[in-house]
This record gives C-alpha cells, sequence and structure tokens, in this order.
C-alpha cells in the first residue's frame, strides 16, 4: 500500500502543487474529492438498490442458480441415456460382428469374380487367337489392362501378380503376331526409306490402311505403366522413355543398318568421324518423319492418346542410337585432344540442328547427356580452356602486330581492336557451345571459365601496357583502351540477355542470394555517367568493375602524360613579365606570346593523335580531364605565381580565349566551362581598376555576413564570377599591380 500512497502524493502534487498554497483552493478541492468518495461509497453499497454494481451482483447469483438447476438435469439426463445405451450394446456388437463377415464375404465374392472374370478373358483370347481375330484379341486385351488399372491400389496383391502374368502371357504372344504383321506391311510400302526416291513415293491406300490397322492394335497392346517389360534402363539411358509399340518396331529396321555399318570392322566405323553416324541419324529423321506425322500419328489421335507423338518418338529412338555410340567411343577419344575436341563439336552442332531444324523439344533427352558425364565434361572443361589460352597467346603474341589495328565494322565508334574481336568472338563461341546444355550447374561451370578468361584477357593487357616504352600517346596504349572499353560494352550487352540472367539467378541461389552490388568509384567525379557505371544486376559484374577499373586508369595516364608534356614546355611561360607588358590598344595588334607556342603545339599534336586513337566517348573523358588539369596549373602556378598589370592581363586573356580555348573548341561548343577558374580570372584580371577596387572593397566590407544581408555572391556574379568563393576572388584582384601592397595587407 506505502507505494500506492506515493503515487498518489506525486500526482497529487504534479496536477495542483500550485493550488496547495492557497487555503481556499485546498477547500474546495476537499469538498469536491469528498463528494466523489461519497458516490463511489453508495456506488459499491450491495444495499443500493439504485447502484449498478449491486444489481449486477444478484443477476449474477440468480444466472449461478439456474446453471446449477440446468446441470443438475443434464446429469440426470445422461445417465437415463446411459443405461439406454447399456441394454443396446451387446446387440449392437453382435450387429458389428456379422457386418464384418458380410464384408469380408463380399470382399471374398468380388475377388472370386474378378478372377473370374480374368480366367474368362484369358479363354476369350484364346478363342480368338484361334479363330484368328485380330480385333476382338486386341480389345479381350485391352479389357485385360483395364481391370489391371482398377487393381493398382488394391491390397490384394497374389491377384494383381496373377493378373501381370496373365498380361505378359499375351503381351508376348500378340507383339509377336502382330509385329509379324508390321513387318509384311512395312515391306509394302518400302519401309525404311534408304533412298530419297522411295520417301517420295505415295504407298497405295489399301496398304496404308493395313498399316493403320495393325498399328493401333500394337497401341491396343501397349502394357501399363505400372508393368515392366524387358530390363529398366540404367546410366546414360536412364532419361530415355521407353518407345509406345508400333514405333519401336519401326525404328528396329534402322537400329539394325546402325548397328552393321557404325560398330564392327566396317569402315564406316571410325571414331574420328563421329559427324557420320551424326547425319546419318538426321537424314533417316528428314526421311521418315512425313510419313510418321501423316499416317501413325492420326491413329493415336483417333484412339484418345494424344500424349504421343509419333515424329517425337522416332527422333527419340534414333537419337538413342546416337547416344550409345558416342557413349561407346568416349572412353577411347580421351586420349586424343584433337579427336575429342571434335567428336564434342560435332556432337553440340547435332543437338543444335535437332532442337532449332527439326524441332525436337528441350525436355526431351538428347546427345547432351553424354557429354555431361563428369569424367567427360570435366575433360571437356580442360579442353575449351586448353585452346581458348592458345587462341590468346596467338592473337597477343609479340608476332601480331596488327593485334591493336582497328578493324571495319558497323560500330566503327568503338574502333575494335582485331584481339578485341576475335577474344569476343572466342567467348560468343564458346556460349554457343555450352547454352543449351540441361542443367544450369554445368552452365555456371562453363561461365566461371568465360569470367577466368576475361580475367587472364585482362591481365594480359596490363602487362602489355607496363612493357610500352616511349610516349604513351604514341603507344599501343590508347588502343589497349579501346579493347577495354568494347569489351565492357559487350559484357553489359550481355549481361541482359536471358541466358546470363538465367545464370544470375542461379548463381544467387548458389549463394544464398547474395548481393553483387559491391562496386568501387575509382574514376573522377567528373567523367562521364557512361564511363562509370557498372552494371550489379549481372553475372559480370565483378569483371566490369576490374576492366573500367583499369580503363579509368590508363585514361587518366594518358591525360597525365599530355598534361606532363605541356607543363615541361610552360616554364618560359610562366615567368613571363607579367607585370610589365605594354598595353596595345588595338586587338589585332595581340598576338600569342611566344613561350606559349611549344605548350600549345604539342597541346594540338596530342590531341589530334589521341582523337583518331580513342573512340569518342574515351576521347571525350580524356580531353576533358585533360582541360581540367590544365585549368588547375594556369592558375597555380602562372595567376598566382605573378601579378599583372593591365597589359599583362589583356596578354593572358588573349592567350587563354583566342589561342586555348580554340584548341577545345572542336570538340565542344563551350570549352570555357572546362576551363572556368582561367576564365572567372581573366575577367577579374582586366576589370577597370575602379570597378577592381570597389568589388574587393565590398568582398572584404561583407566578410562574414550570413543570409539576406550577405550581397557577395550577387556582387561577384555581376562581373561573370560564379565559382569562386570571396577570398579567393581577393586573392586574384591583389594579384594586379594597380592594387597597392598597402591595400594587400589589409585583407586578413
Amino acid at each position: 500500500m506505502a507505494h500506492i500512497h506515493k503515487d498518489v502524493l506525486k500526482n497529487f502534487y504534479k496536477g495542483f502543487s500550485d493550488d496547495l498554497r492557497d487555503p481556499e483552493r485546498c477547500r474546495q478541492l476537499q469538498k469536491k474529492y469528498q463528494k466523489k468518495v461519497a458516490c463511489l461509497r453508495e456506488e459499491i453499497d450491495l444495499n443500493n438498490d439504485s447502484s449498478s454494481i449491486a444489481q449486477s451482483v444478484r443477476n449474477i447469483e440468480s444466472n449461478t442458480e439456474k446453471i446449477k438447476t440446468v446441470l443438475e438435469e443434464a446429469e440426470t439426463v445422461t445417465n437415463v441415456l446411459d443405461q439406454y445405451l447399456e441394454k443396446f450394446r451387446e446387440p449392437v456388437a453382435y450387429f458389428e460382428s456379422n457386418l464384418d463377415k458380410l464384408n469380408r464375404l463380399e470382399c471374398t465374392l468380388q475377388y472370386y469374380k474378378v478372377l473370374e472374370r480374368i480366367e474368362q478373358l484369358n479363354v476369350a483370347l484364346q478363342k480368338e487367337m484361334a479363330k484368328k481375330d485380330d480385333e476382338q484379341c486386341a480389345t479381350i486385351y485391352a479389357n485385360l489392362c483395364e481391370i489391371n488399372r482398377h487393381l493398382y491400389n488394391s491390397t490384394a496383391r497374389n491377384l494383381r501378380e496373377h493378373l501381370k502374368e496373365v498380361i505378359l502371357h499375351w503381351h508376348n504372344i500378340l507383339k509377336e503376331k502382330f509385329t509379324k504383321d508390321l513387318e509384311e506391311v512395312l515391306k509394302t510400302v518400302k519401309w525404311p526409306f534408304v533412298n530419297v526416291n522411295l520417301s517420295l513415293q505415295e504407298p497405295s491406300q489399301n496398304n496404308i490402311n493395313k498399316l493403320q490397322i495393325v498399328v493401333e492394335y500394337l497401341l491396343q497392346i501397349q502394357p501399363p505403366e505400372e508393368i515392366k517389360i524387358g530390363e529398366e534402363k540404367s546410366g546414360i539411358l536412364s532419361d530415355f522413355m521407353p518407345l509406345c509399340l508400333p514405333l519401336e518396331l519401326m525404328s528396329s529396321p534402322l537400329r539394325k543398318r546402325f548397328l552393321y555399318h557404325f560398330y564392327g570392322p566396317r569402315k564406316t566405323n571410325r571414331v574420328d568421324k563421329p559427324e557420320w553416324y551424326f547425319t546419318q541419324i538426321l537424314t533417316w529423321i528428314r526421311d521418315h518423319s512425313e510419313f510418321v506425322e501423316k499416317w501413325i500419328q492420326p491413329v493415336a489421335d483417333r484412339m484418345g492418346m494424344h500424349y504421343i507423338d509419333t515424329k517425337i518418338e522416332l527422333m527419340r529412338g534414333l537419337i538413342q542410337l546416337a547416344v550409345e555410340k558416342l557413349n561407346s567411343d568416349l572412353p577411347t577419344l580421351q586420349y586424343d585432344d584433337f579427336t575429342f575436341s571434335h567428336s564434342i563439336d560435332e556432337a553440340l552442332g547435332f543437338d543444335k540442328e535437332l532442337r532449332e531444324s527439326y524441332g525436337y523439344p528441350p525436355i526431351q533427352p538428347g546427345i547432351l547427356c553424354v557429354l555431361t558425364q563428369p569424367q567427360i565434361f570435366v575433360k571437356w572443361l580442360s579442353m575449351e580452356k586448353k585452346y581458348a589460352t592458345e587462341k590468346m597467346d596467338l592473337m597477343l603474341s609479340p608476332n601480331s602486330p596488327e593485334a591493336f589495328e582497328s578493324i571495319l565494322t558497323d560500330i566503327d565508334d568503338f574502333k575494335v581492336t582485331t584481339c578485341a574481336d576475335m577474344f569476343i568472338t572466342l567467348l560468343q563461341t564458346m556460349t554457343d557451345r555450352y547454352e543449351l546444355l540441361p542443367q544450369p550447374g554445368h552452365r555456371l561451370q562453363f561461365l566461371e571459365l568465360q569470367l577466368e578468361l576475361l580475367d587472364d584477357f585482362r591481365v594480359r593487357l596490363l602487362q602489355l601496357v607496363h612493357a610500352e616504352e616511349g610516349n604513351i600517346v604514341e603507344s599501343r596504349v590508347p588502343m589497349i583502351v579501346n579493347t577495354l572499353f568494347y569489351i565492357e560494352n559487350v559484357l553489359i550487352d550481355w549481361g541482359s540477355m536471358l541466358h546470363f540472367l538465367n545464370l544470375f539467378y542461379y548463381k544467387n541461389q548458389l549463394k544464398d542470394a547474395e548481393c553483387m552490388n559491391n562496386s568501387v568509384d575509382f574514376c573522377d567525379a567528373n567523367e562521364e555517367n557512361v564511363l562509370t557505371e557498372v552494371d550489379t544486376d549481372s553475372v559480370f559484374a565483378d569483371t566490369l568493375s576490374l576492366y573500367r577499373h583499369m580503363r579509368i586508369d590508363l585514361i587518366c595516364n594518358i591525360s597525365e602524360s599530355v598534361f606532363m608534356e605541356c607543363r615541361a614546355r610552360s616554364r618560359d611561360y610562366r615567368h613571363e613579365a607579367w607585370g610589365s607588358i605594354t598595353k596595345y590598344k588595338d586587338i589585332r595588334s595581340f598576338s600569342l606570346t611566344p613561350s606559349a607556342c611549344p605548350i600549345f603545339e604539342i597541346l594540338a599534336i596530342r590531341l589530334h593523335q589521341l582523337q583518331k586513337k580513342l573512340t569518342s566517348k574515351l576521347f571525350a573523358a580524356t580531353w576533358k580531364n585533360l582541360a581540367k588539369k590544365l585549368d588547375e596549373f594556369f592558375f597555380d602556378e602562372l595567376v598566382m605565381e605573378n601579378r599583372f598589370n593591365e597589359g599583362g592581363a589583356l596578354q593572358l586573356k588573349y592567350d587563354i580565349t583566342r589561342n586555348l580555348f580554340p584548341l577545345f573548341s572542336q570538340y565542344t561548343n563551350s570549352p570555357e566551362i572546362y576551363f572556368w577558374r582561367m576564365e572567372e580570372t581573366c575577367s577579374l584580371l582586366n576589370l577597370s581598376k575602379g570597378s577592381a577596387l570597389l568589388l574587393r572593397e565590398t568582398l572584404i566590407a561583407l566578410e562574414g555576413a550570413t543570409g539576406v544581408e550577405d550581397q557577395r555572391p550577387q556582387a561577384l556574379k555581376e562581373v561573370g564570377v560564379i565559382n569562386f568563393p570571396p577570398r579567393k576572388v581577393i586573392e586574384i584582384l591583389n594579384r594586379r599591380t594597380d592594387i597597392t601592397i598597402n591595400r594587400l595587407n589589409t585583407i586578413d
């Protein structure tokens, strides 16, 4: 209770601290709370009929009594029901026992009925076989298969096994009979079409009718899926579903021919010529697909077997031959790199033609399952890396002076070099080879190889840069920059392609959706966005960052090299007697300061060379970087280290605006934007003396002013100064000889 008293007192003092000093106010509060306490006591008085609390308590007591009464009645009813149920418990148990017996008898009866039905159909099949009624035989066999379908989830295991034996028994008999019939009919239609002219001949309608009837019978005796016939396929053929019976039999003659020509001691069986059997299979598919689609597919459709695509069935059966053959040859081929590589290329070409030219669905198994076996796939990857490395050695060898020559393309703006084009072609060819691999894991391994090759190529270019001697502008470095920039742009385009977007998704899945947006800004903030952006939503994000870093470093090195050449020729110009130059009245009397000629001459030469060698975007970044360096250099080393009289200020303005700006005006309409320091400096140095003094006094007087009182920006804007801060403007004005030393000392 003590803490309650404390809380009450605390709240009371908090709410009425000022009123407690007034006795009259205290008496009012006392009366107010005494009245409230009396009301509360009256409300909780249970003897007070008008109290809502008393009324609620009485209602609760009344309801409690009613609940007790209902519970007593419910207990009475429950006892009566228990007695009633006890009387019927024994009869119910008796009836349940009899019902169980009845159910067992009914199940037994149904069991015997099914068994009897199976025997009836078995006997009927024997009779129809004796009558040679093929249609009835197929129909009765289909009835047996229907019974098997109904018994699929039955617990009667012995019955199911018996039915399975019956079905297999008759399947073998009927298959043997219909196979003979099919072979006879196929001979009449000249199947298989080993001669192109035979495939063009239209068979007679009578023979077609016979063929379709036999095909229909064969489809009817197709065993149920749950009944396995023959050995299950394993290993490399496990993905190949069994062919439907008619197509399996129709493919048999082609299989025999394939085994005859491409196995054993035949001259056509050469491991170094896989294209022979690939071409043969494609030829068979081409020659037989139309016949199968035209005459066999309608039979399956008419029987409601729309899930059977006879053309795909035929293709799958023939492709299986190629899979078996290639799989048997590859262990030998692994020891011959050239033959192994050739077989890989032919297999990839075979699969691509099947998918693109013959419409073989991507979900169907193909020849690629052979190439993606662990041992074969590792060998394939190592061969790809080996050949790619050899090609890079060749394209960047010292004996290839044309490696960095620009080639004529539809994208001349990139000045594509020979080595860049060859390298991108190398990567694109590799992508074409592996992009159809069904498993993402295999494609990701190839992607990692491509990223490794990209990094290797970048390192090789860096080594070439370090090996260059002489002037950087006249070396191969500008062409190397073009090469880097072109590869960057190609990778950005590739990153948005569906193939690489899928790989990006799979790669993120493997990395637990780890973000790939950690990019570092290596370049000057003024460089154009197109040269600085890195697409982080791409598998090439890290590679692009490295290429971009190297390219920007080289651009900075190029501009720095030109700048240093200009700086080396600027000593005499910087040490001109700017404070004692004669003022000319006529602007036509001005000419470029002689000591500036070497600077502007080398600058013009280098800009012209770079424009010819670099792409337009790279050149723009280079000259802008160079302009910034020159602007800072002239301001810091020339303006701030000299004093200017009126003639010197005019001469400097003439040199800058009439000679330096025109060098850059052919690349931009506003070169002064990139030389803002020198432009604003020339404006300040060439102000009339009165205006200069007034501006200086104004800036000094308003030192420290803020808000609306600070009129310095407006004053500077009126004389064409936007970027310099006021104190820097004062320093520039103090470079004038007509502003005395005494005034200079008053700045601080």
